[in-house]
Formats: structure tokens, C-alpha cells, sequence
């Protein structure tokens, strides 16, 4: 069975994890613009950040994505489709006159939290997110690896690891509309770099992975993954044992 986001308007706003998709694009305007909202109206909303790990200082892309009967698998929708948008700590952030990109306040305090939202057919969409420091080693957002000269990635390498800001993660080979290979929780220490990852299910769990270790960051953002397997393919050799895995952020 594939994992696949649930379309009940509470669940979804929760739990649908919808992949990168706010490279910045043209906007839309006139009667385009009219037809993308109207075909997404009575959906369901989700906001997001890209990247995901709200850094202080940082500039980030804002997006909306919407799920529902036009769209079961997830669809961006423009920002325009949005009015009344509000940052709830307007000394933390700073929305564009477009409200597609968001400033960090340099001087934002690390944990503190904001609320971005906005309205749509008479009902407001919002989310959360928490500031973390500039140079803190943070594992949420999209990864896809990529190896290094001496170790490089086996025939199949990982092309998605997602790790979300509420200690989960999933990964998959090859990505495909919802399809995710398997699924868990993780826990990371910054300090020390120990990563323990516990698949709770998946379409398919390989029974070769070895799931703890320790995860750092390179001075160019790669994650690095040391004593760790995240399991054989369905198809293709692995990346080498004993190699460490490398990610580059998405």
C-alpha cells in the first residue's frame, strides 16, 4: 500500500507533507490567475517555507499548496489566491509586499516561534515555525545524495530523505507522486552528532539497514551520514560499505 496524504481537512493540514515545490516561477495575473483559484477553491491549504529550517537572518520562499478533489496529490497554488496574511511576531519576520518570500530578523531569539497565515474563501490557513540559530546544525528539509570522489553512490542512490521539525523522517529512491519506501522517527543530538532513525512503516523496509550513527554538516551545507546504511535498493548496488553517505539539501 502506498503512504498517501489523507484529504480530511484536519489531517491534512497536519500531517500532508508535500515535496519541494516553490521554485520561483512567473506570477500568475489577469484571467490565469482567476482560473488557479478558482480551481483550487473549497481545498485544503497548507503553507510552507522553503528551506524548511528557519534560520535567523535568512530569506526564505513562501508557498501554498492545496489538496483536495481538483488536486488528491498536492498542488501549488499562487499566493495571490491568499489575502490577509499576517506574521504573528513582526519583529521576528517580515513578509514581502508579494508574500512570497519571508525576512528573518537577524536578532530573532533562538526557540522563539511564529505563526504566518492567511484567509481564503472565509477561512484561515496557518502554520508554526521556530527559529534556530544561523550556524546551528540542523537536519530538517529535503536531502538527496549525492557521494563524494572516494565513496561514490551505488547505482541507485537515495534521491529523497526528509527529515521534518517534528522528529520524523522518510526516504525513498525514487520519489513518485506519494510513494515513500519507509518511514520513522529520529533523534539527533547537535552536539554530538548521534542520529538514531526508527522506521514505524513503509511499502518497503530493507531488512540491511543499520540506522545509527552520527550526522554532520561540511562547510558547503552536505549532510553527512557515518556508520550508516540506509538499506539496499529495490534495484541497483548500494552505495559502498563503509563509504559515508553525502546529501546535498534540496
Amino acid at each position: 500500500m502506498l503512504r498517501l496524504a489523507p484529504l480530511a481537512l484536519a489531517a491534512a493540514l497536519a500531517l500532508v507533507a508535500v515535496r519541494p515545490a516553490l521554485a520561483a516561477k512567473p506570477p500568475l495575473t489577469g484571467a490565469a490567475l482567476t482560473q488557479a483559484c478558482e480551481e483550487a477553491k473549497g481545498e485544503v491549504y497548507r503553507l510552507q517555507l522553503s528551506p524548511e529550517t528557519i534560520r535567523q537572518g535568512a530569506t526564505l520562499r513562501v508557498g501554498v499548496t492545496s489538496l483536495g478533489r481538483n488536486n488528491p496529490w498536492g498542488a501549488s497554488v499562487p499566493n495571490a489566491c491568499l489575502t490577509g496574511w499576517k506574521v504573528s511576531e513582526p519583529k521576528l519576520a517580515r513578509l514581502s509586499g508579494d508574500h512570497t518570500q519571508l525576512v528573518i530578523a537577524a536578532t530573532a531569539p533562538v526557540g522563539a516561534t511564529f505563526t504566518l497565515s492567511a484567509r481564503t474563501g472565509g477561512k484561515t490557513t496557518s502554520a508554526a515555525f521556530v527559529v534556530v540559530a544561523k550556524d546551528a546544525v540542523v537536519l530538517t528539509g529535503y536531502w538527496s545524495e549525492v557521494g563524494e570522489p572516494a565513496c561514490p553512490v551505488g547505482e541507485t542512490p537515495l534521491r529523497e530523505l526528509h527529515f521534518t521539525a517534528d522528529g520524523k523522517f522518510e526516504a525513498t529512491w525514487t520519489p513518485f507522486e506519494r510513494y515513500i519506501d519507509y518511514w520513522g522517527d529520529f533523534a539527533f543530538n547537535a552536539t554530538t552528532g548521534a542520529l538514531v532513525m526508527t522506521p514505524t512503516g513503509g511499502n518497503r523496509r530493507p531488512v540491511d539497514a543499520d540506522l545509527s550513527g552520527r550526522a554532520t554538516l561540511d562547510p558547503d551545507g552536505d549532510l553527512r551520514l557515518e556508520g550508516m546504511f540506509m538499506g539496499s535498493p529495490g534495484s541497483g548496488a548500494p552505495t559502498a560499505a563503509g563509504c559515508p553517505l553525502v546529501f546535498k539539501h534540496r
